[in-house]
């Protein structure tokens, strides 16, 4: 079993979806299988139906966007996940999987962070920004975008070869903030982490 594409923190209140895909051993078809997500209390939150083919570049993993929706107060969530009951005599066991997810209240302000090199002022792509649990990367502009509550956030960027010193940000507002990042050289080829 495998989900992905669960956003998270998703709004409290609000509709998202996740996939989830299914593969057998054996690459058994499973085309038309039912799988279903429930919540902490073991009610059924949502299900769907495997299609037709596996996903693109795997040979077995047949998926589902399931639809589902966000939990009506804030907080930290954990639901199961796994295909209906089979029915009887099949040849495939239980199998599951957990999914975390936060909830948030609804954004609030909208908060612009642009990433540039300290040196030049060029904007930096692809710069991996984190402002607390809410994540996005800079577009070739330089600019990650946030829909945001109120509140003060911890923003770290990460992209090798770059970093800058942690902030500190107090949303109360609509808001733009520039980060200048300096150039490090990397020493091992093989380290991709340096966090700005």
């Amino acid at each position: 079993m495998a989900v992905w594409d669960l956003p998270t923190p998703v709004v409290i209140g609000q509709r998202f979806s996740a996939k989830i895909g299914v593969t057998c051993s054996a690459e058994c078809r499973l085309t038309g299988k039912l799988v279903e997500v429930r919540n902490e209390a073991g009610t059924r939150v949502g299900e769907g139906s495997l299609g037709d083919a596996p996903w693109p570049g795997t040979r077995a993993l047949y998926w589902a966007e399931v639809f589902l929706e966000a939990p009506p107060r804030e907080g930290s969530f954990t639901w199961s996940v796994g295909p209906v009951a089979p029915e009887r005599g099949s040849s495939h066991g239980p199998s599951s999987a957990v999914v975390s997810f936060c909830a948030v209240g609804p954004p609030e302000h909208t908060v612009a962070v642009e990433v540039v090199q300290d040196d030049t002022g060029d904007p930096i792509d692809r710069v991996e920004v984190c402002m607390g649990i809410y994540r996005a990367s800079t577009d070739d502009r330089g600019i990650a975008r946030f829909e945001l509550p109120s509140g003060e956030f911890d923003l770290i960027a990460c992209k090798p070869g770059f970093a800058t010193d942690p902030a500190t940000v107090d949303v109360i507002g609509d808001l733009e903030v520039r980060i200048e990042a300096r150039y490090v050289p990397q020493t091992d080829p093989d380290d991709q982490r340096i966090w700005m």
